[in-house]
């Protein structure tokens, strides 16, 4: 079975963005790092679907 690592880090990255919005009256830099943890996912997922493309085509 193929894992699509892609769609779980598209979720993550929109769950760190509204988590930050939903704390930001509790924690000061809630939106610094829920805008800074949904880059990090948004990098990841793009790596993996790069990935995942690659490896289609060489088959």
């Amino acid at each position: 079975m193929k894992k699509n690592y892609t769609v779980a880090f598209v979720m993550l990255f929109v769950a760190s963005i509204t988590s930050g919005f939903a704390l930001k009256n509790v924690f000061d830099y809630s939106m610094i790092v829920g805008f800074g943890l949904g880059i990090v996912f948004l990098l990841c997922s793009v790596f993996f679907a790069g990935r995942s493309q690659k490896d289609s085509k060489a088959q």
